[in-house]
């Protein structure tokens, strides 16, 4: 917040030692020249004097161990003065994040802010409509200051826990940023390959008490089941976290208190039973592969036209449209297609819904040939 601020104060332009920086992309409807890559520029290495509402202070920058160490001194016997700009910085901040998420990930050991996101509707969000709704009254509940001070009161640990599974490309990622955006949440990504137990429990710590943390492909990261004959054993996987240290972050003594947490897996039957048992994950929610009422759903994403922007060349009214998306569902098959499989077909056609149709038919044939001679080719190798 406060390096966001002092870039763009009169100040910078006279400073004799800068550092560039290229600020997060964001998405646009329109990206030209001048918005890639933008720069910011702000003081580094070194003392810096400015004034803050008739107040001399001055900002010191140093580096030490790849670290940029930041801090402000006042001159005088006003100290509040500091704090009245940190809560300029802050509400600067929190103006330019309006109506995006702010995503974190890990780099070498810590949380860095990677980039903020548009948020994304929830009702853009295709899947099962109850499930959907059934999920985010429970967050809601959940997040509800009532429901803190009932945790509270009883002394239950304040945390909720939820894991989205299924096959890959069914939107459990993005449906975990609409949450974010939902309920004004930050969220923290987190994959646990190649991170170790003391670093995950040193990430988990450092968790603010309000924020999503989302663990991407568990069971990619080798936390299979465990039979019972080993269930003494330590159970490592190729990643470097152990079960148990997962576990312990989770629900131990130190645990972070206060988030959301969210696992994603295309393979629930790989993950041990002590790791998805109440208390842990609270809800399980099954993304399924596209049926008819998806397919429908996709199809008016992609082609329903709209007062500001028309996606089509050609022109439909709701009526048509609605008679399109029910043949074009009915023409493709339930439960062997991803939604971002049925999406990126009618990405192709996204100017011709009529086209669309017509060509849907030839395209599952297509896919299902493609994926037996895969199938083929694979059982070729086993036998090989």
């Amino acid at each position: 917040m406060l390096v966001d601020w002092i870039a763009h104060q009169p100040f910078v332009r006279n400073a004799h030692s800068l550092i560039a920086r290229v600020r997060s992309p964001q998405r646009t409807s329109i990206q030209n020249q001048a918005k890639k890559k933008p720069l910011t520029f702000s003081p580094w290495y070194g003392s810096f004097p400015f004034w803050y509402k008739g107040h001399l202070l001055i900002l010191h920058c140093a580096v030490k161990e790849h670290r940029e160490d930041i801090y402000i001194s006042s001159i005088g016997l006003y100290p509040n003065i500091l704090k009245e700009l940190v809560e300029e910085c802050r509400k600067k901040y929190l103006n330019d994040i309006h109506e995006k998420v702010s995503v974190f990930e890990h780099h070498e050991g810590e949380w860095k802010k990677a980039r903020l996101r548009p948020i994304r509707p929830i009702s853009t969000v295709i899947m099962d409509e109850q499930a959907k709704n059934d999920l985010l009254r429970d967050v809601e509940e959940f997040l509800d200051e009532p429901t803190q001070r009932w945790y509270a009161t009883r002394g239950i640990p304040y945390r909720r826990g939820y894991l989205l599974f299924g096959p890959p490309g069914i939107g459990k990622s993005s449906f975990s940023l609409s949450i974010a955006g939902q309920f004004d949440l930050d969220i923290y990504t987190l994959q646990l390959s190649g991170i170790s137990d003391s670093k995950l429990t040193k990430l988990f710590a450092e968790l603010p008490p309000h924020c999503d943390i989302l663990l991407e492909g568990v069971d990619a990261a080798g936390m299979v089941r465990r039979a019972d004959t080993d269930a003494d054993q330590e159970n490592k996987s190729s990643s470097g976290v152990t079960l148990s240290g997962l576990l312990n972050v989770l629900d131990g003594v130190s645990s972070q208190e206060g988030r959301v947490l969210v696992m994603t897996t295309n393979h629930i039957e790989h993950l041990d039973k002590a790791l998805i048992r109440p208390g842990r994950i609270d809800k399980k929610v099954y993304f399924k592969l596209a049926d008819e009422n998806i397919s429908t759903q996709l199809f008016h994403t992609v082609f329903k036209q709209t007062p500001d922007h028309k996606q089509s060349k050609e022109e439909f009214d709701d009526e048509t449209i609605e008679r399109l998306a029910k043949d074009f569902a009915a023409k493709v098959p339930e439960q062997v297609f991803s939604p971002a499989e049925v999406l990126s077909f009618l990405l192709e056609w996204k100017n011709s819904p009529s086209d669309a149709v017509i060509g849907v038919e030839d395209w599952v044939a297509q896919a299902k040939e493609a994926g037996s001679q895969l199938k083929r080719e694979g059982s070729w190798i086993q036998d090989g």
